[in-house]
Parts: structure tokens; sequence; C-alpha cells
């Protein structure tokens, strides 16, 4: 049951301090312990509190396996993959997340860290995540991808027999295919509409496909039947690598946004029922919020920036050849298992 009705969002103060988030394989050790004791004070939380770590794991499970259901078509699923709502869902909850982390710090500033793993300086599984010692662990990973192995950008599920510099150079092609030549305008980007009365999931969008789809299952562990955690939508979001993971998809969409076509950056939609669409969070008061797709499209209001990392993939273009099969073999973990459902509560999401 929730405790109150949502109240709508209001934008951060602009006074407030600029919380800038660093990639994790250069942020320093303060930094990333930082992060650490946010997640130890999380899972601290009684399981009832909502900005308890199970709790927050729970939001992705909600909106990922059709536990909240449509305003209007009860009979009908919210399902936030594979349509428009992908990336500014996410933006969402991770807003909502880092300002959890922040207040229980006690430090307002408080930024997540990001997982780069589109430069080749950040392709391991940041050092912090691979301690098991620590609260960022999760024993549900893939053993064999341990530091220092590298990412594969377009993991199927099996091993590549590349060298590190052939490993590289393949994802970066891969980034620079999904990021530039699949992506040149924002229906292409975002993903098609998901309107109200519609079946969910009308169709992902290159970067959803892979790399993001591919690296929740190189991520989560292959001996499970549902490659928990991170493989599974009920699951990833209990790993704490997720959160810096995502932040990284978030990064990639400001980036694409600032690629220039031509003599013109690249565009948001602006059809309403895209920017309309509202989703439920509860903030650091533990209250409950409504926010829209509009509220999250500009990071400076939102009060938070990436540090530089360089974009090495827009020099990686893939060399022409005389025959391109394009048949995929499938979007990666995410997009072909069952998803198993645990919440203890539900609420109706809102999609216009």
């Amino acid at each position: 049951m929730l405790a109150s009705e949502p109240v709508d969002f209001r934008l951060p103060d602009p006074s407030e301090p600029l919380r800038t988030r660093r990639p994790a394989h250069v942020a320093g050790a303060d930094y990333m312990a930082k992060y650490e004791r946010a997640i130890a004070l999380m899972k601290a939380l009684p399981r009832s509190d909502p900005r308890s770590f199970y709790q927050q794991a729970n939001i992705h499970c909600a909106y990922c396996t059709g536990a909240y259901r449509q305003i209007g078509h009860p009979e009908l699923p919210v399902q936030i993959h594979f349509s428009w709502f992908f990336f500014p869902f996410h933006r969402a909850y991770l807003y909502f997340f880092e300002r959890i982390a922040g207040k229980l710090l006690g430090d307002p500033g408080f930024a997540l860290p990001f997982w780069s793993w589109d430069v080749p300086e950040g392709m391991r599984l940041p050092l912090p995540f691979a301690n098991a010692s620590s609260p960022l662990y999760d024993p549900l990973r893939n053993p064999r991808h341990a530091p220092p192995k590298l990412v594969d950008l377009d993991f199927s599920g099996r091993e590549k027999n590349y060298t590190d510099e052939q490993q590289i150079q393949y994802n970066l092609r891969i980034m620079y295919k999904q990021m530039i030549t699949n992506s040149p305008s924002a229906s292409l980007f975002y993903g098609q509409p998901f309107r109200a009365g519609e079946a969910d999931k009308p169709d992902p969008r290159p970067v959803e496909i892979y790399p993001h789809n591919t690296m929740h299952g190189w991520t989560g562990d292959l001996s499970l039947p549902n490659v928990e955690d991170m493989g599974a939508y009920y699951s990833a979001g209990r790993d704490p690598v997720f959160y810096p993971y995502h932040n990284n998809i978030d990064r990639l969409w400001e980036t694409w946004r600032n690629i220039t076509s031509g003599n013109q950056r690249h565009v948001v939609f602006t059809d309403p029922d895209w920017l309309e669409s509202s989703f439920l969070f509860y903030n650091e008061e533990a209250c409950l919020v409504r926010i829209t797709i509009r509220d999250v499209l500009n990071i400076n209001k939102l009060r938070y920036a990436y540090d530089e990392v360089g974009i090495p993939w827009l020099n990686a273009r893939p060399p022409q050849t005389l025959s391109v099969n394009n048949k995929r073999r499938g979007g990666g973990s995410l997009g072909s298992i069952r998803f198993p459902l645990s919440l203890d509560t539900a609420v109706t999401a809102e999609v216009r």
C-alpha cells in the first residue's frame, strides 16, 4: 500500500552544487569507498523502507516485468524496455537513487560513479566490485569475467578467442556502429513509441540491443537459468554494479545528443505522448514523486554532469566489406529469457 498520493516532481534549486559523476576506473579509492558506504547504508535499512537497497532493486523489477499496469488499461502491462521509454526511465531511476545515497551519506553533492566500458581504459569490471568482502560484490556474476578480463560488447554466451588488442578494437567498432551508423535520428536511437492502450515492447533500438543487453548478459552468471543477477530484469538491480553500469548508458545518451550531424545536434522527440509520460519513484525523503520525461531531458537542470573520458569510438568506423550479414544472433540474455516477479508492493504506472 502507498503511504500517500504522489507529488509532482520539482527540479532541484539551480544553486545546488553540480554533482559530477566520475569514471570508476580513475575515480580513486576515496570516491569508490563513498559509493561502497552508500550501498552499505542502503542495505542496512529495513526492507520496508522505500530507500533501502532491496526496494530500490525492486523498482527495476516492477517496471520491467509487468507488475505495473497502464492507467485505464489494467489488462496491459508496462515494460519500459524495447521502446522510447528506455533512456528516460533509467535516467530518472538513477537520479533518485543518487540523491537517496547522498542523503544517507550526509553528502548532498555525492555523485554515482560510472563504469565506462565503451573506452579502452574502462573495459574491465572495476576492481572494487571484484572484492568479495565489499558491499559492492555480487556472487551472481560470471566468474570468467572478473578483472582483468576485457568486456565483450557483442557477447552472445560464447567467449571470443581475441587478443586484448583485438577485443578493444572490436568493442570500439561496435560502439561506432550502434551510436553512429545505426542511430542517425531520434526515431532510430530512442525506440518506437509505446502509447496507452498498446502492447508493450514495440521495438528496441541499436544501443539497447547491444551493448546494453549483451553487457547485462556478460556480467550475469551464465550457470544460472536466468543469468542472474545482471542478466535478468527482475534481479539486475540487486547487483551494485547495475547503477554505475547504467550511468554509462545515461552518459551515452547525453553523448549521442551532443554529436553533430551536419550542422545540427541530434534532437529529442517532441511528441507530447513521450514528453508527458511519467514514472513513480520515492525520493530521498521517502516521499512518492511523479516525474515526467520532460523533467529529465536537461541534466544540468537536474544538477549533475559527467567527467570527460573521451569517445575514441568516434574514430573506429568498421572497414567496409563486400558482403554483410545483418542477421543478429539475438539481443542478449535480457531479450530472450523469462523473468520471474518478486515484489512486496506495486503501483500503477502512467503511460500516455
